[in-house]
């Protein structure tokens, strides 16, 4: 007995099937040509890659799609396909177009680039998987700031910079690929379809269901198809992953929808279906073109327990200036317990430090502080002040702590650390600083030193002799935290790893080290997530600025949501009133975002011990 069912949409179900052979999938109407109807015209060309480009020295061969009556004059919709003509695309585009079911698009079908062999007894090398089953934004930069502008600019058409005007499809490889651009790149790309992805472990793809699940939701419409008879191979299975990916992409609130079939892996299926997905794609094209965020407001990421409405705004801005040779801002920020968030910039003024100064109530003021040496770091201090950390150079072999009020006014000094040992000078950078409640200034120290430990006296000690077993305080580039409880020091290092150690009030300082915290990174060693500094809220939960965005983790080291930022964040903080605001440095702006969450100023608060975590 052969059971057999397809899924009609708009929609789609699960079941069960047994089959001995393939069903068949016989197009419909609207993929065949009709009489009467107005014909688009194709464009075929080729696209060679320079040597500057992210894929140098490919060839790729592409058509264009322009619908009859065509205005070049004006930014049109448009539609972009993996692997050149599918789904019968240009014949259901003529047929739609004439039944106003979609926009006048123009549809833009690319195939993989090819670096031709270097001679007749040589290979070409074939890019498809390299540039397709990528997770990394490597394709999407090549095509929305590479191919895309070449195109427009030889065949002079203008494609319209509104995402809500753009969709993109792929099948198998070509449709991971779709997927990524729009995900990367959803201020270009809001409309997806994907036949058969490839969302298994080829270049990462099979972690992709769980990003869905912690990153904030992005615009998207995303309609994807597979079936029973898909691919089963040593990476991973098509179908499931498909499954995997529909299930995730709808825990997540996004406005999706599927078919799934008996088909195996390849285009028939998804060409049955394409008129249909094409009409659910733009649906309502006419009045309301917007492809919004969580339409239906059933998301279930955890992120929305934390914020509040609205999204980033921008408090601070200061772009290039010739006097510097780039932004004045350092991207270094603190705040203290009463909310005012302090934003260092460069000065050309000898002996003189200048902030910023972003007050609870909106207003701004510039504060200088009249000081000498070189100011690696500051955090806020005891009594309301901030405290100033001031690097040992050689020959000078001391390093100090400068108390100055939220004014600029220096309240006192500490002087420390004469060493013989050039290696062993105090030294340490911005956000390698913290400071407890007690009048403790922890510091995470350059070369040879490793964390080291200032008290009110100015008497201090290192980590030497007692060692922990990670490797990681031993890097310079570690960035370092207190949890709420003013008990554990977070401490971040190589490989997406950030340890925990204990605190102690005698020796030993320090003790049962563990590298408690992974931070993601979907694209292994090919892009590198870089972190900045930590901060901490009452909850307990740790905030990590990364290149991928804030990574918030919870206080049993799992990150449970990343909150993307407009540009890689440098530092990140909670200020504004009762310091419910989260503040993130990005180079030249500083921007802010209301949050339900009450952040952290250690040096300022006493401990606040969190409720347990859920286990």
């Amino acid at each position: 007995m052969i059971l057999r069912r397809l899924v009609a949409l708009p929609f789609a179900v699960g079941f069960a099937c047994i089959f001995a052979a393939e069903p068949d999938f016989p197009l419909t109407e609207d993929s065949k040509p009709h009489e009467g109807v107005a014909k688009g015209t194709l464009i075929k060309d080729t696209y060679t890659a320079k040597e500057g480009s992210v894929f140098p020295g490919t060839q790729r061969e592409y058509q264009i799609y322009l619908p009859a009556g065509f205005d070049k004059t004006k930014p049109t919709a448009f539609m972009i396909f993996q692997d050149g003509v599918i789904y019968q695309a240009p014949v259901v585009f003529d047929n739609l177009i004439a039944k106003k079911d979609i926009p006048p698009l123009v549809g833009i079908f690319i195939k993989p680039g090819v670096v031709p062999a270097a001679n007749e007894n040589a290979l070409p090398r074939f890019n498809r998987s390299y540039e397709y089953d990528s997770i990394t934004p490597t394709y999407s930069n090549f095509l929305i700031d590479e191919f895309l502008p070449a195109i427009e600019s030889k065949h002079g058409i203008q494609l319209s910079t509104d995402p809500n005007h753009a969709a993109i499809s792929g099948n198998s490889s070509g449709g991971i690929c779709a997927f990524m651009v729009a995900w990367h790149r959803a201020d270009r790309f809001r409309r997806v379809f994907t036949g058969v992805g490839t969302y298994v472990g080829i270049h990462g793809a099979d972690q992709l269901p769980v990003f869905v699940r912690k990153f904030q939701p992005k615009p998207l419409r995303i309609f994807l198809q597979s079936g029973t008879g898909d691919n089963n191979l040593y990476c991973g299975d098509w179908w499931m992953a498909n499954q995997m990916m529909e299930r995730s992409l709808s825990w997540a609130g996004y406005d999706v929808n599927h078919a799934w079939g008996e088909g195996g892996h390849n285009q028939k299926h998804a060409s049955q279906i394409f008129p249909d997905v094409m009409r659910w794609l733009w649906r309502n094209w006419q009045t309301d073109i917007e492809v919004k965020e969580n339409p239906k407001g059933e998301s279930k990421w955890k992120g929305y327990e934390v914020l509040g409405n609205g999204g980033w705004e921008s408090v601070l801005h200061a772009p290039e200036n010739p006097d510097f040779g780039s932004t004045p801002l350092t991207g270094e920020m603190a705040s203290v317990a009463a909310g005012s968030v302090y934003v260092r910039k460069m000065s050309k003024e000898e002996n003189a430090v200048l902030f910023t100064r972003l007050n609870p109530s909106g207003s701004q003021d510039e504060i200088k502080v009249r000081i000498t040496g070189d100011v690696s770091g500051f955090r806020a201090g005891q009594n309301d002040c901030l405290r100033l950390f001031i690097n040992a150079t050689h020959p000078n072999a001391y390093a100090r702590i400068v108390d100055v009020t939220q004014d600029g006014k220096v309240l006192r000094e500490i002087t420390f650390g004469e060493k013989d040992n050039e290696y062993d000078l105090p030294y340490t950078r911005h956000s390698c600083i913290c400071c407890d409640s007690s009048g403790h200034l922890y510091f995470a120290g350059c070369n040879d030193a490793l964390i080291g430990r200032v008290d009110r006296d100015g008497s201090y000690r290192y980590l030497h002799g007692e060692k922990l077993q990670s490797d990681v305080l031993g890097s310079s580039s570690g960035e370092i935290c207190l949890s709420p409880d003013q008990s554990l020091l977070y401490i971040s290092g190589y490989n997406n790893r950030i340890d925990c150690v204990q605190l102690r009030s005698e020796p030993p300082l320090f003790q049962h080290d563990q590298p408690f915290y992974l931070t993601e990174n979907p694209y292994g060693q090919t892009h590198p997530v870089e972190m900045g500094a930590m901060c901490v809220d009452t909850n307990g939960w740790l905030y990590v600025a990364t290149s991928l965005g804030i990574q918030v983790l919870d206080q049993a080291g799992r990150v449970n949501f990343i909150l993307p930022t407009p540009k890689p964040a440098l530092d990140v903080c909670f200020g504004g009133k009762d310091l419910g605001e989260l503040f993130i440095a990005c180079g030249d702006t500083i921007y802010k975002r209301a949050t339900k969450a009450k952040g952290v100023v250690s040096g300022q608060q006493a401990p606040i011990k969190p409720a347990p975590p859920k286990l």
